[in-house]
């Protein structure tokens, strides 16, 4: 099973974090499947990739480490295939969302680390 997480620190006013975060992975063609105020499991729906290529991402916030307008969040971008490549359809995604996540003009970002 391929799996990619990061972590994003951003500056936002916690009443607008939830939507942004629906917005930016709906902008990523990616179709909310289930959602909390701290969760939300986003999921392709309509690709051109096989069955196992189809890629899951989870986003976690950490409401328990909310100061003022920082958030932390996790993202974890997952599909059933065999990592057998670095650039594999997962990872494709996975960098994709990310970079999604770092350029959206409704937050700032703060920090953002990588680790697969």
């Amino acid at each position: 099973m391929a799996r990619y997480t990061q972590h994003f620190v951003v500056e936002i006013d916690p009443e607008h974090l939830h939507s942004t975060i629906i917005k930016t992975l709906e902008a990523c063609n990616l179709v909310i499947t289930y959602e909390t105020d701290d969760y939300v499991i986003a999921q392709e729906i309509e690709t051109n990739a096989s069955f196992a290529k189809m890629v899951t991402v989870e986003v976690l916030v950490h409401r328990s480490e909310i100061e003022g307008n920082q958030a932390k969040l996790t993202c974890v971008t997952k599909n059933a295939e065999l990592p057998l490549r670095v650039n594999n359809y997962c990872h494709g995604i996975s960098d994709l969302v990310s970079k999604s996540f770092c350029d959206n003009s409704e937050w700032k970002l703060l920090e953002f680390t990588s680790g697969y």
